[in-house]
Parts: structure tokens; sequence; C-alpha cells
């Protein structure tokens, strides 16, 4: 009896790890899908640096919830690095460009 329990305590402890680890794959997949959709609709600005950034995955859904029918949005990633966030009007007309995924922009005081 004592083994049987320990097997199956085992098996829900296995069974909820798989199941973590495909949601995270899950979660993942969703994200990059949204990445490429998303891609040259924003740009990650760099401030009056030369620094280099990453594009984390998790701003996706920001970038999504955030996006206005007509105007540009900004919002803070870290101390000196924003995401610009290119309105519906902006990237729906004809002759669109899409942005750069990164950018330095020099802002002056």
């Amino acid at each position: 009896m004592k083994r049987t329990l320990q097997f199956l305590f085992l098996a829900i402890i296995l069974s909820i790890k798989l199941s973590a680890q495909n949601e995270g794959k899950l979660e993942s997949h969703r994200l990059m899908t949204l990445f490429h959709k998303l891609e040259g609709t924003y740009q990650v600005q760099v401030i009056n640096s030369r620094d280099k950034t990453e594009t984390p995955l998790w701003i996706m859904d920001s970038i999504e919830a955030k996006r206005h029918q007509s105007e540009v949005v900004y919002f803070p990633l870290k101390n000196n690095v924003r995401v610009m966030v290119l309105p519906f009007n902006v990237i729906n007309k004809k002759g669109f460009v899409p942005l750069p995924r990164t950018a330095n922009v020099y802002l002056s005081n």
C-alpha cells in the first residue's frame, strides 16, 4: 500500500511538471507568433545612449493592448528604454514602411 501511494504521488508530481512545461511551451509559441505579427509596428528605443537592448517577448501583449487608433503610444521598459507603438491608422496606410525593431534616440533635456 505504501509503495502504491508513493508511486501515485510520484506520478502526480511528474504529470504536474509535464503540464507546466507544456504550458510554458505554448506560451512561448503564442508570444513568438505575436512577435512576428507585430514586427515593424513598434520600436524599442534606447534614449540618450548607444547601449544595445533586447526585445523581451513579454512586452508583446502590452504592445497589442496599448495600441491606439490614431495616436503614437510610448511606454517605459527600463530607465532609459521605452517602447514606441505606432497607431492603427499609420500601420494600415498604403505604403507603410515597417520600423526597425530597435533604435537609439537622442532627446534634449
